[in-house]
């Protein structure tokens, strides 16, 4: 009987348990099944975008499209459009007696009417090289951050253009603004010219992705890295057309982070018994910035030859993106008074151009 009593309550108890047991079961297959729709939906983005809007855009690439250099893009709308970028591209060996080559614009001439304004995503040649000559020609508001816009004056005083600054229109980035029919957003991103960005362009169709020419750099020497909770803010609103810079991505492995050259430089300089000779990009104001610190550090005076490399690194110091002080700097009839020992040139052509200063 009492072996009998003992059974029916652990019976009682098993069950109570089972109960209880099954219970938790279906809640946490409940979460996992919520989980899995959760992660289905967060790589489907189809969800996020107005598939029912009657917006309509049209994306038409005037250059750098399956070439390097010569970027421009149209983007419109029926009644509004705007042009990103207006870069030049340098001729191949067998153009002789041409200096640059600059984009068709025919189409500009057909939509000028519409066009609301320019914008420019950096400051490299490839992408504004070319506005002086569309300006001869026909002229729109130009929205920009300030050293793609300063770099962009320069250009305008060489063509004896100054009056066309007129048209500069300063931007902030993180700081949305109306241009025709589209809400532009300029988003800070990294890249081998410092205060480049991507664009975020909202119109009724749907928000494109411009990213601009980037390069995922987590230890940038200003210290201000790609804004990635930017992007993906915009990713989660929803992108319904992405153009991407694509160069090189078809390489394996990662472009490495400004930083590691500084390091470079410090075993050059330290065992440097002569002058020290470094050439590079003009517009990469960051590389150039580490070579003349360490000249610095090294006691070394700094002479820069190249007229746009002397143009760029005075641009970016009146602008405030570098600080250097100017009795580091020597011009380069003064060269001669100093021993080897003491001198650092900062040059052009580091590619073998024929008219560069190297």
């Amino acid at each position: 009987m009492e072996k009998s009593q003992n059974y029916q309550q652990k019976s009682k108890s098993n069950y109570q348990k089972n109960k209880k047991s099954s219970g938790w079961y279906r809640d946490i297959k409940k979460a996992i099944e919520a989980n899995e729709k959760i992660q289905k939906q967060r790589l489907n983005s189809d969800y996020r975008i107005n598939l029912q809007s009657k917006g309509k855009v049209r994306i038409t690439p005037l250059g750098g499209l399956g070439e390097i250099g010569g970027n421009i893009t149209v983007i419109e709308t029926q009644k509004s459009a705007i042009v990103i970028d207006v870069g030049m591209s340098f001729p191949t060996e067998d153009m002789h007696g041409v200096d640059i080559l600059v984009p068709d614009f025919s189409y500009l001439r057909e939509i000028k009417d519409k066009i609301d304004g320019i914008v420019i995503t950096h400051a490299h040649e490839d992408h504004i090289g070319a506005v002086p000559y569309l300006f001869k020609e026909m002229q729109f508001p130009i929205y920009g951050t300030p050293l793609p816009l300063g770099m962009i004056a320069n250009k305008f005083d060489e063509h004896n253009m100054r009056s066309y600054k007129s048209y500069f229109r300063f931007v902030e980035k993180r700081k949305p603004i109306k241009v025709g029919d589209f809400e532009i957003e300029w988003i800070h991103i990294t890249h081998s010219i410092i205060d480049a960005s991507a664009l975020a362009i909202t119109c009724e169709a749907g928000t494109i992705f411009h990213t601009g020419d980037f390069k995922i750099d987590h230890t940038p020497i200003d210290g201000y890295p790609t804004d990635l909770q930017r992007i993906a803010y915009y990713g989660e609103r929803g992108i319904l057309a992405l153009l991407s810079d694509s160069t090189n991505s078809h390489n394996p492995g990662i472009t490495k982070s400004e930083a590691s050259v500084g390091p470079t430089f410090d075993l050059l300089f330290s065992k440097a018994k002569g002058r020290v000779i470094m050439s590079t990009f003009s517009s990469n104001i960051h590389r150039v910035y580490q070579a003349i610190d360490h000249a610095m550090k090294y006691n070394r005076k700094v002479c820069v030859i190249g007229r746009s490399m002397e143009r760029n690194l005075e641009t970016a110091m009146q602008l405030g993106y570098i600080n250097l002080p100017q009795s580091i700097f020597i011009e380069a009839h003064e060269l001669n008074r100093y021993s080897d020992d003491e001198i650092l040139i900062v040059t052009t052509g580091s590619q073998g151009e024929t008219m560069s200063a190297l």
